[in-house]
């Protein structure tokens, strides 16, 4: 969930901004539980927009395939699960997955409910009275130290759990990493096969779910492998064009055939050979299969009605 993932973002921009001396315990605490709180109001409002431009792009994209019950991308945790719906077909290892999205979700609660319950245990520990003052070596500066035996041995066990809470945490959020890459790459596969690497990254890795999924939201769904295929057809007719026909003048047609005459050096009339890449061309290529008009039908990868299917078109 995106909500412990927008945490760090107010805590790395709040160190910028200390004017403070903190003299006493008291001060210490007090200052740590404001931080906390500022971090965790922030990150829920940002987590707040994210899941509604989310469930807003899941909604147009469900329109396009006749998915029902859209509602449920507006939910926590249900969004993950209707993702999965989304994505289709999921395959890990060359294998294909069912329920994916099911997966994702369930460990995704479990992830949340680890962050949840460290969370209120931090809150809980963070009391002056469990704390000492060490001091340097030369007595000028201290740092305040926790200290498990100035807490009443009846609470102990908030001190064990906080520490075991932080190792499953760290095996859940990789359960969690790996299941929504496999979400997220066979998504965008589906709505944004240009990139799904790129998108599963943000997505799975960054917590950037929302926006991603609203940039998208306009692209036609494909076959993956279809589009593949059909960019592979492509690429190897503009192969067959510069070395099928007459590519290699110089060598079957002779020098003079070959520059002189300007029918066998470039095909016909001379002219420069087609662009192998054409991604990475001029965005009004013609022989750009993801610029043509019909590509969101043919080739696909792109939006419906339109040739450029790049979901941050203002970069």
């Amino acid at each position: 969930m995106e909500l412990f993932g927008w945490m760090f973002l107010p805590q790395f921009f709040m160190q910028f901004f200390r004017s403070y001396s903190i003299s006493t315990l008291e001060e210490y605490t007090g200052l740590m539980l404001n931080i906390q709180s500022i971090s965790l109001y922030v990150s829920a409002g940002l987590y707040v927009i994210c899941l509604v431009m989310g469930g807003l792009g899941m909604t147009a994209m469900a329109k396009k395939v006749g998915l029902k019950h859209s509602w449920i991308s507006f939910l926590p945790f249900a969004n993950t699960y209707y993702a999965g719906k989304l994505a289709g077909e999921t395959r890990v290892f060359n294998q294909k997955m069912k329920r994916t999205g099911l997966y994702a979700a369930l460990v995704e609660v479990f992830y949340v409910a680890f962050n949840v319950f460290s969370l209120v245990l931090w809150f809980l520990l963070m009391n002056p009275a469990y704390y000492k003052q060490e001091f340097s070596s030369d007595g000028t500066s201290w740092m305040p130290s926790f200290d498990i035996s100035l807490m009443p041995t009846s609470l102990r066990w908030m001190a064990t759990a906080n520490t075991v809470c932080g190792y499953l945490n760290i095996v859940v959020e990789f359960l969690l990493i790996f299941f929504m890459c496999v979400l997220y790459y066979a998504f965008f596969r589906k709505y944004y096969a240009r990139g799904p690497f790129l998108m599963t990254f943000l997505c799975a890795v960054l917590p950037l779910r929302g926006f991603v999924i609203f940039a998208v939201r306009n692209n036609t769904p494909v076959d993956y492998d279809a589009w593949m295929q059909q960019r592979m057809q492509t690429y190897a007719q503009r192969q067959q064009q510069m070395y099928g026909q007459g590519g290699y003048g110089g060598y079957n047609g002779g020098y003079n055939g070959g520059y002189n005459g300007g029918q066998n050096g470039y095909g016909q009339g001379g002219s420069a050979p087609a662009d192998p890449f054409p991604d990475y061309g001029d965005a009004g290529d013609s022989g750009n299969p993801e610029n043509s008009g019909n590509s969101g039908s043919s080739g696909g990868g792109s939006s419906s009605g339109g040739g450029n299917d790049d979901p941050f078109p203002g970069f």
